[in-house]
């Protein structure tokens, strides 16, 4: 995988501080920068070669929303997920993606049902074959996809934050063949209830789903500092 930590373009209509802040947003995702690791302005200037300013507003930004954290006297690290993180990540996503599903269906199409459906046969057809990266990727299109017919940018966009920062859980409970089958299972059950249009039930089928995603993660890795989860 190439590495997301190169020279910024010169010539970018987009504010400088705004590319060093999505790179280095990327790279922590992307676990090119690790938790606990230490974040020092001058070296990512010259890395990404852009002047200390645009670094130093960047790295305000990305503590402002958590992802790296000040210790006093010794500087910025990245911070790692808590159990208590992942908790109030997977409860924020409920409450969420419990409006957007509503929201599916009211406003979904047969054209997008079919095509939900066909994504979900692709689904099935990886589990089947024992496809795991085949169906880690398929997974996260899926999440994307059930919710987009909500016709809700601002609401999208902030459940693809919430997405973004649990792709940093990815293979853990991926990994465990017990939750793969029940997530696939689940996911095919919330698309039936939206199929249906019934607006309760896949409220419901979405809550489940999720709070099982949190019993499994936080049983199985009670300290919980990381690696990857499917996208649950």
């Amino acid at each position: 995988m190439d590495s997301v930590l190169k020279a910024i373009p010169e010539e970018t209509y987009v504010p400088v501080r705004v590319i060093v802040y999505e790179t280095l947003r990327e790279a922590i995702f992307r676990r090119e920068l690790k938790d606990g690791d230490k974040l020092v302005e001058s070296e990512l200037a010259e890395k990404l070669k852009v002047s200390r300013t645009p670094v130093r507003e960047a790295l305000r930004m990305l503590e402002s929303e958590g992802l790296v954290e000040r210790i006093p006297r010794k500087g910025l690290f990245v911070k790692g997920l808590s159990k208590e993180d992942i908790i109030e990540i997977y409860s924020i996503r409920q409450a969420l993606e419990a409006v957007a599903i509503r929201a599916v269906c009211k406003n979904i199409t047969d054209e997008e049902l079919a095509e939900l459906k066909k994504l979900y046969a692709q689904m099935e057809d990886a589990f089947e074959k024992g496809d795991d990266n085949k169906l880690s990727a398929l997974s996260q299109k899926f999440n994307e996809a059930i919710v987009a017919p909500s016709n809700m940018p601002r609401l999208l966009s902030l459940i693809t934050t919430y997405h973004e920062y649990l792709s940093r859980l990815r293979s853990l409970s991926f990994s465990r063949s017990l939750r793969k089958v029940q997530a696939l299972k689940e996911h095919g059950q919330i698309l039936e209830a939206v199929s249906e249009r019934d607006a309760d039930k896949a409220e419901r089928l979405v809550k489940e789903h999720l709070e099982n995603a949190i019993k499994t993660l936080t049983i199985e890795f009670p300290q919980t500092k990381e690696e990857p989860s499917n996208n649950l």
